[in-house]
């Protein structure tokens, strides 16, 4: 298994867009050959954002 650590800006007057994961997702799954598993919420702000995420990825395996 693989983590990638993904941070988000708070900011109180705004919601987020994130698309960061995308490019994380494409790299590891197009580039690398890993398959995306999930993600993880590691860190929330006091008002319950969620402030970081693990992406988890893992190996291809061969199928049978």
């Amino acid at each position: 298994m693989e983590y990638v650590r993904l941070k988000y800006a708070n900011n109180k007057l705004i919601s987020t867009d994130i698309k960061e994961h995308r490019e994380v997702i494409d790299e590891y799954v197009g580039k690398k050959g890993m398959e995306y598993v999930g993600f993880l919420p590691v860190l929330f702000g006091a008002n319950g954002k969620v402030m970081e995420i693990d992406l988890i990825f893992k190996k291809k395996t061969e199928e049978k």
